[in-house]
């Protein structure tokens, strides 16, 4: 019979749209009541749409470094932090992605031992992206881009985000009944039949490339009830977008937000979770996820002996 992890074993991660850096106070005061509560401290943060200098603000205030990617123009950006006594990124990564709006915020980290602080054989390749909201083709860029990049053979990844489209089999069964047209058109792709449909487009690139949707697994496969919600879609100003019911799938509408790693790191997580209070809901139109994983089983996977071929 296995045993629960320790909290000081557990290492923790939350993703989350804090809605044009809004309410980043109120996301950091609901992070700090976690972790009084459970005293486990996120060791891992991919947050999107945060302004200038609160990538500081978070930073400081939750003890994390971070790698920031700024906008082509200035405004919103995407952020990835990570506990410096967990993780130590490769100083030998950098990313050049293509001049897209929201650019993805990438970093490769080592895992660190627990006991000795040894650092790990193999790499995380960690990414907090935005996708673009209104061009499935640049959705679908955006994408190949960073897997291309980061998620070679053998490679670990560990990409979240705000995705703007759906999980296959999650997605509306059709956009045509939805009051706003422009978000109707912003989330469809046009097939080959000339019809409309809502994108699922990333997620089938993500599973074809054998990367697992976290909520997903942890919902159909460990039981975990609500790890696959939807994050969109609560609020009054959200009426016009939201989907009718006679258009829902069968399984329910799945979450915009989600993270996926490759299948190597399933066997390291414990549990993932969409926070759907009253507070979560107030902080932002998107509902933050938290994710947990165990971190001796994920030194395992890391510090394995892996020959990863660089083409």
């Amino acid at each position: 019979m296995s045993t629960a992890p320790l909290p000081s074993d557990v290492i923790e991660h939350v993703n989350g749209n804090i809605q044009h850096g809004r309410k980043v106070s109120e996301f950091l005061e609901l992070i700090e009541d976690r972790v009084q509560a459970s005293g486990i401290r996120p060791a891992l943060l991919t947050l999107q749409e945060l302004l200038p200098d609160q990538a500081q603000q978070v930073g400081t205030r939750l003890g994390l470094a971070f790698v920031e990617a700024p906008n082509v123009r200035p405004g919103k950006r995407n952020v990835i932090f990570y506990d410096p006594e967990v993780f130590q990124p490769s100083g030998d990564w950098t990313h050049y992605p293509e001049e897209i709006r929201h650019r993805p915020a990438t970093v490769r980290l080592y895992l660190l031992h627990p006991d000795t602080g040894a650092r790990s054989r193999r790499k995380l390749s960690a990414a907090s992206i935005h996708a673009n909201f209104g061009n499935p083709e640049q959705r679908s860029d955006q994408l190949r881009s960073v897997l291309s990049n980061m998620v070679k053979d053998l490679r670990l990844g560990f990409i979240s985000g705000d995705w703007n489209s759906w999980p296959q089999g999650r997605a509306p069964l059709t956009m045509d009944n939805v009051a706003d047209r422009a978000y109707a058109l912003d989330r469809s792709v046009l097939g080959d039949d000339g019809v409309f449909r809502p994108d699922d487009r990333a997620d089938r690139m993500l599973t074809y490339r054998h990367m697992v949707w976290v909520g997903g697994h942890a919902a159909t496969v460990l039981g975990q009830a609500g790890a696959d919600r939807p994050t969109t879609e609560h609020g009054p100003d959200k009426d016009r977008q939201r989907i009718p019911e006679k258009d829902l799938p069968p399984a329910g509408l799945g979450p915009i937000d989600r993270t996926y790693v490759t299948e190597e790191l399933l066997p390291t997580l414990i549990s993932a979770e969409i926070l759907a209070t009253p507070e979560a809901q107030a902080l932002s139109d998107h509902l933050p996820e938290v994710t947990r994983w165990d971190r001796r089983k994920l030194w395992a996977v890391m510090n394995a002996k892996v020959k990863a071929v660089r083409h």
